[in-house]
């Protein structure tokens, strides 16, 4: 979730810099890979280019490394990312629902000022590189139409209800828990990657028919390390060490239920909720990852819900789901 820091009243630059990568040329990056100018999809008649995608992924990744089997997974995330917030700013433009001219000739106004009675331009806060207008006042646009939807759908009464509705997720529940790791092979094919999750799905089958046992199965065919004690990892909280992935799958279940298959970055799970640790955090106690869980579905819903009206494209150089 994008969070505005106010300044002297109005927000600040930096927070605007942050995401300026999702709508503009490259930005204090390296050298330009070759095919950086290359079109890896197109929402409306907007490109979005590779090295927009290669930007978003930067920012995912950070300075982890990161198994080259699950890279193409990553990349096209981070491709999905930027898409959403293209179809949302299509949302906004087609409905008249989002900042209006006034208020973004209002905010840049205020932003070149305030670097200009410090002595300081963009390209200081860049690290040298071009940033034109329009680019600002692209991100303007979509810095301020975004906090209008938060205000307007991250109320109080929506907050408490997404508690009530997904307690579990954060009232400090703890969940013991087993998987089944199928890692990918190193070359990290799209297709591979199908094949592993159509195995874990027999997998699961051949469990909840009672073929085998998630034991055994973890026993035989899981690559993790708790493999020879059955898959079992112990309790869990939501928010700790397990991918975010994992961890909201394993939430979403009831004890002795058993996922189907997840990917994450280290490959594709079946997740068994052994036991449960109930909390007792109430939804106050917890707003702030409220308020992210809240913005992420507005995002993911007002994306969804643009694409039966705007287009999205895709181009095979780059990878996509």
């Amino acid at each position: 979730m994008l969070r505005f820091i106010q300044i002297n009243g109005f927000y600040s630059l930096a927070c605007f810099l942050a995401v300026l990568c999702v709508f503009t040329p490259a930005i204090a990056e390296d050298k330009p890979a070759a095919d950086d100018k290359l079109v890896a999809a197109t929402v409306g008649d907007e490109p979005i280019y590779v090295a927009d995608a290669r930007r978003a992924l930067k920012t995912i990744v950070g300075k982890r490394e990161i198994n080259p089997a699950v890279l193409p997974w990553l990349k096209a995330r981070a491709l999905d990312e930027i898409v959403n917030r293209r179809l949302i700013l299509a949302y906004a433009r087609r409905t008249g629902s989002g900042a209006t001219d006034e208020q973004v000739d209002e905010t840049v106004k205020k932003l070149t000022s305030k670097l200009t009675a410090q002595g300081r331009s963009l390209s200081d806060l860049s690290a040298g590189k071009e940033i034109s207008e329009d680019d600002l006042r692209r991100q303007v646009f979509w810095q301020l139409t975004w906090k209008k939807y938060l205000k307007r759908y991250v109320t109080d009464k929506r907050l408490e209800g997404h508690f009530k509705k997904h307690a579990r997720q954060f009232d400090g529940t703890e969940v013991s828990v087993s998987h089944i790791l199928l890692k990918p092979a190193e070359d990290g094919k799209a297709a591979a990657w199908d094949d592993l999750t159509q195995r874990a799905a027999a997998i699961r089958e051949s469990i909840i028919s009672k073929k085998t046992t998630f034991v055994e199965a973890a026993k035989r065919h899981s690559t993790a390390p708790t493999a020879a004690a059955g898959g079992t990892l112990g309790f869990i909280a939501r928010r700790g060490a397990m991918v975010e992935r994992f961890s909201r799958a394993a939430f979403e279940l009831e004890p002795g239920e058993i996922s189907e298959p997840v990917r994450t970055r280290f490959g594709v799970h079946l997740i068994r909720c052994d036991e449960l640790k109930p909390g007792k955090k109430k939804w106050s106690d917890v707003r702030p990852e409220l308020e992210a869980a809240l913005a992420r579905q507005i995002m993911k819903k007002l994306a969804e819900h643009e694409r039966k009206h705007t287009a999205v494209k895709y181009t095979e150089d780059w990878p996509h789901r």
